[in-house]
């Protein structure tokens, strides 16, 4: 296993984090890499680009006029904030349905004080809240307009979900009868494949002319939406919207739960993917931080902006230093 975090307590090593790191170009040659790049993985919300599609290449997007800001929110893993809520409600009145075909569940939003108000006012959580509510919404969009039944458009064996195994297998370059299925916190099926695989996909997202004819208007349109609305598909609060505004144009990212991110370079036509093993979302942030500065994207000067997300300081009950996390990997050029 390859160590990429280290938390030394004093001058003690005291915890680590392992995982894997794969930088693919889009003919699939693998250009950086740590750790064992064919361990198999859960994307999770990383692969809410390639979700995305579906519904741009089957038409609906275009029949229902979304916006690209819409397109963005269909990408999203939001933190609930109000521009959200009420992109996902433009969403649902465009398509002529409520939010209470909503299947994702509830909690409340991942920006901490706008729950903190709800809480204050003694509002409950709602479905649309949950930061999957966009892509639940684009995945009723594309069964609303192909005539499919809405009440199980969140399940295995409809349709829609079908499409999407077949969309990630075809973008990954990765046999549809490999990708190993599990559920996602929202319900829908999670998708695992190669770290490597997905890093690929990433990249021929960022080339569209290396995809099939038919998603490389939707591989165009999911990463320019992104990039091109940071605060929609993440939230004010979030390391993607706090990259991507810092480089507008240069890199697309896209946050997977425990431990899981994804993204890349649209220019340079490359894609990577990292898996942490202990699914600690703040060590994760801060091997993506190290691998972008690595591959060129946040320059030296720029890592004091980062330096929260770079180092993780830990502190005790009396708020004195107790010890940190930092990154100790260096990738291995192909």
């Amino acid at each position: 296993m390859s160590v990429l975090v280290s938390t030394y307590r004093g001058e003690v090593l005291d915890l680590f984090t392992t995982g894997t790191i794969a930088v693919s170009d889009a003919a699939g040659k693998l250009l950086y890499s740590i750790g064992d790049t064919s361990k198999i993985a859960f994307a999770r919300s990383s692969a809410k680009l390639m979700q995305a599609m579906v519904p741009i290449y089957t038409g609906a997007s275009g029949h229902y006029g979304f916006t690209e800001r819409e397109v963005a929110q269909i990408c999203a893993s939001h933190s609930g904030e109000a521009v959200h809520v009420e992109t996902i409600r433009g969403i649902f009145q465009k398509i002529g349905l409520d939010e209470s075909y909503l299947q994702c569940g509830t909690h409340y939003p991942f920006k901490e004080d706008v729950a903190q108000s709800m809480k204050d006012r003694g509002e409950p959580a709602l479905p649309i809240h949950n930061n999957c509510s966009g892509k639940h919404a684009g995945m009723l969009a594309c069964a609303q307009f192909l005539g499919e039944d809405l009440d199980s458009y969140y399940r295995l064996e409809h349709p829609h979900q079908q499409r999407i195994i077949d969309t990630i297998a075809d973008i990954c370059g990765y046999a549809r009868d490999k990708i190993q299925l599990g559920l996602d916190g929202c319900g829908v099926p999670v998708h695992a494949m190669p770290v490597e695989r997905f890093a690929y996909g990433f990249a021929r997202l960022c080339r569209p002319e290396s995809l099939p004819e038919k998603y490389q208007d939707a591989a165009a349109q999911v990463v320019t939406a992104v990039m091109n609305n940071p605060i929609i598909s993440s939230g004010s609060d979030r390391i993607d919207y706090k990259i991507m505004s810092r480089y507008p144009g240069e890199v697309v990212v896209k946050s997977g739960a425990d431990g899981y991110f994804a993204g890349g370079l649209p220019k340079q036509g490359i894609g990577f993917a990292l898996k942490t093993d202990d699914g600690n979302a703040a060590l994760r942030n801060i091997v993506l931080i190290e691998l972008l500065h690595q591959i060129g994207v946040i320059p030296e000067a720029d890592l004091p902006y980062f330096a929260p997300e770079h180092k993780v300081f830990h502190y005790n009950h009396k708020g004195e230093l107790a010890s940190e996390s930092r990154a100790v990997f260096q990738l291995e050029r192909h």
